[in-house]
């Protein structure tokens, strides 16, 4: 499938309706609410099985996807902002919280289920800054130069990631937002 190209437009995430998706334990899409689907731009059958990243917008820096997965490998959650690209090159912004779902008799890792809920414009400025310094740092050196990137911002902060992550939902979205959407998984 071809990756769309950007467009410069940014479309609002709802916030009254779940913006949900599960995926395998290598990041392949089996379900998404009808909402995902809609914002996708794509059908829900070129969504299915299709990888994660095929929302993936270029702004979003390697540095990002690399704690994911680290992260989601060894069975832990994390709550990360995204920026993702729909099927006719149209972006959003997301806070997105991803669980892990382990087999009960193996706990083998099974599945990642994200929820999504929109982010503050001050929240989306500071992160697309962020995000933008990481991305050259990446360009212009390494993935592990972007890591080291943002490990020093965090440190300047005095904040670990989940912290940072934590003090950006508490300004990204209504309080307890992403808890009652949980709640109904």
């Amino acid at each position: 499938m071809l990756r769309p190209v950007p467009t410069g437009v940014e479309i609002k995430l709802p916030s009254e309706r779940l913006v949900m998706s599960k995926t395998d334990a290598t990041g392949g899409i089996v379900s998404a609410s009808q909402s995902f689907v809609e914002l996708s731009g794509y059908k829900e059958g070129e969504l299915i099985t299709s990888s994660h990243s095929l929302l993936k917008h270029p702004d979003m820096p390697k540095t990002i996807f690399k704690i994911l997965w680290d992260r989601l490998n060894r069975g832990l959650p994390i709550k990360l902002i995204v920026k993702n690209l729909t099927k006719c090159g149209n972006h959003y912004w997301a806070f997105t919280s991803i669980e892990v779902k382990r087999d009960r008799d193996t706990k083998e890792i099974r599945n990642f289920i994200a929820y999504r809920t929109p982010i503050a414009n001050h929240v989306k400025e500071s992160i697309a800054t962020l995000y933008r310094q990481i991305k050259e740092v990446e360009e212009k050196h390494s993935l592990e130069a972007g890591i080291n990137f943002l490990h020093g911002y965090l440190d300047e902060k005095r904040l670990g990631y989940d912290d940072f992550m934590e003090k950006m939902e508490n300004g990204a979205n209504e309080k307890g937002f992403l808890s009652k959407l949980k709640n109904i998984f």
